[in-house]
């Protein structure tokens, strides 16, 4: 975000910029000389002002994994990923045949990439990376089972912001998968 500002008053003013919670690692300049910047709260810039100064705010837009607090217990030993301000989501019109959303898990070491798809949704960024499924043995009707660690698959996924799912026609979607083995 760039501010140019083009009239002011004479004397000193302050003018606030909000840097977001989620922003670890921007950066805050005037006149490209850099200033503090805490993310989750509004910087201040307080001097006199001239016509052409300029103020730019650099937000980071990487990737990132997030956890929920431990009493959420739904949420607990899952993920979610979130990029800039936007929540993602897998739907399973992403997933190979026979998987499901309850299958996918997110791999201890998850990276993931930022593409813009223009053909999907009519133009969204994607989070392109791996998921995980275990092969193993469907359910029947027991309740309880001995537990049986299968080996993980890794398979291509995208995911789509949360805000665009459901839009592609019957899909199941989450946004909290599991961490893999």
């Amino acid at each position: 975000m760039k501010i140019t500002i083009e009239d002011v008053p004479a004397g000193e003013l302050s003018l606030f910029v909000r840097v977001p919670g989620w922003a670890d690692g921007a950066r805050l300049a005037v006149n490209d000389k850099s200033v503090g910047a805490e993310p989750g709260s509004y910087a201040e810039l307080r001097r006199v002002w001239k016509t052409g100064d300029m103020v730019e705010l650099t937000l980071p837009m990487k990737p990132r994994l997030l956890e929920a607090h431990p009493l959420v217990e739904e949420a607990r030993n899952h993920v979610a990923v979130a990029c800039g301000p936007l929540v993602y989501c897998l739907e399973s019109a992403e997933l190979p045949k026979g998987v499901s959303v309850r299958d996918a898990a997110i791999p201890r070491d998850a990276t993931f990439t930022v593409r813009f798809d223009k053909d999907l949704l009519g133009g969204v960024a994607v989070l392109e990376g791996k998921a995980e499924v275990t092969d193993a043995k469907q359910w029947g009707d027991e309740l309880y089972r001995p537990s049986r660690p299968g080996d993980a698959k890794k398979f291509d996924i995208n995911l789509i912001p949360y805000y665009a799912w459901a839009n592609r026609g019957k899909s199941e979607m989450t946004v909290w998968l599991p961490w893999g083995r």
